[in-house]
């Protein structure tokens, strides 16, 4: 992808034109896959997602992740 998850600097923007290849070819892929199942791209991050229309706009939830609820 060009860069780690979780990067803030400019590489990791989604269309940065530093970023060529294999890389940019996967970050379009993930944001057209992203944009046909009706979700939207935060520009600076290639990895960050949200949901259009979302339901529940102002709320954040806070689910507990354990090994076995990845069954």
């Amino acid at each position: 992808m060009g860069t780690g998850y979780d990067c803030f600097d400019p590489l990791a923007h989604t269309d940065n034109p530093a970023i060529t290849g294999v890389p940019m070819q996967n970050r379009q892929l993930l944001k057209n896959t992203m944009a046909a199942a009706g979700f939207r791209n935060l520009p600076e991050e290639w990895w960050h997602y949200t949901l259009n229309g979302e339901p529940f706009p102002d709320t954040y939830f806070d689910f507990p992740v354990s090994r076995c609820s990845l069954r």
